[in-house]
């Protein structure tokens, strides 16, 4: 499955509440994908536990869902609490989470008429203690692609599988991956150079690889041919970095979009990773700091926070330092 676009809301609880007495939704920011492939207006509505309870259940609901395909949407809805507004002795709490899967058919019409349609109470959080804000995320994915089963690149791919006609090897922990040359040149221009030029690389055909996973680059193979990589079981990083040496611009926007909504450890484990470079963009790093210092009070005593703060101390010093004037974004969107 292709992931297509990640959408993620912040709200604080206090604003929708303001509307449950009058049984009225708070419209949250309508999502729409690139080509019409999907759009919809997500909306929350709170109802109070008790009458003598602070608590709230907010449920959210979809309207004027249209589309022209066959889509996958994951749905997480996050129960949390104001990083900035927590005093220094105030106790972390983990923070509330209930998630779905849901597949969304564009595809009955009514002849040559696309009718909307409307899907009430898709996710309901119900707390068990009070919380700040409500956080809503959605990652919608393309599940009637045939692009995977399909095209020269597919069996392209089933041939280095398979060792046909390759005239190329990749060695990576010490284990030979054959490969079509012209596939690689084809893809990245700075293999592209290397398998051309007078290079020992181009002469013998052989490239060592000395920087990443056996599993890693196989998955890298997987996407130079096919575009696709079926199973990431969280490389994206490491992808990213693959990406980025070797000229791969559309792996390291998937990679990108994947990153986008990582929990707070990965957002430190990539910004550690990639340090000062250019490997991600600035939106992304702007994205994966701001989750860092909303997060500070959780990460603060981790041996992972200690050392990016050892290996990083200016960077550390600039990323507190605008903590205060930092603001939750309503809305933040990334799509391929």
């Amino acid at each position: 499955m292709r992931l297509l676009q990640v959408s993620e809301q912040t709200v604080r609880r206090r604003t929708v509440e303001k509307l449950k007495l009058e049984l009225e939704r708070f419209p949250l920011t309508p999502l729409r994908i690139k080509g019409g492939l999907l759009s919809f207006k997500p909306s929350l509505l709170a109802h109070q536990v008790k009458e003598d309870d602070s608590r709230c259940t907010v449920s959210l609901y979809l309207r004027n869902c249209e589309g022209s395909d066959r889509l996958l949407v994951l749905c997480r809805m996050t129960g949390g609490f104001y990083a900035r507004g927590q005093s220094q002795e105030a106790p972390a709490r983990a923070p509330q989470v209930v998630e779905r899967r849901f597949i969304i058919n564009c595809d009955e019409d009514d002849g040559e008429t696309r009718r909307a349609f409307d899907m009430d109470e898709v996710i309901s959080l119900q707390p068990d203690h009070p919380f700040d804000q409500v956080t809503v995320l959605f990652h919608v994915y393309d599940v009637a692609s045939p692009r995977a089963a399909v095209g020269v690149g597919h069996h392209l791919n089933q041939a280095r599988l398979q060792g046909n006609l390759c005239d190329l090897k990749l060695v990576v922990e010490g284990v030979e991956l054959l490969a079509h040359r012209l596939v690689l040149a084809a893809r990245s221009p700075v293999l592209s150079n290397m398998l051309t030029g007078d290079f020992r690389e181009a002469r013998e055909g052989r490239v060592e690889l000395v920087d990443a996973s056996r599993v890693v680059v196989e998955k890298f193979l997987e996407f130079l041919y096919t575009d696709l990589i079926e199973e990431w079981q969280d490389s994206e990083l490491e992808l990213l970095q693959l990406a980025h040496k070797y000229m791969v611009p559309e792996l390291g926007t998937e990679c990108s979009l994947r990153l986008w909504s990582c929990d707070p450890p990965g957002a430190l484990e990539v910004l550690h990773a990639v340090g000062l470079s250019e490997i991600i963009c600035g939106p992304l790093r702007q994205r994966l700091t701001a989750i860092v210092v909303d997060n500070h009070k959780v990460l603060a005593d981790t041996p992972q926070w200690l050392e990016f703060k050892k290996t990083f101390p200016v960077l550390v010093d600039t990323m507190l330092g605008h903590k205060a004037q930092t603001s939750y974004t309503m809305a933040s969107v990334w799509s391929l």
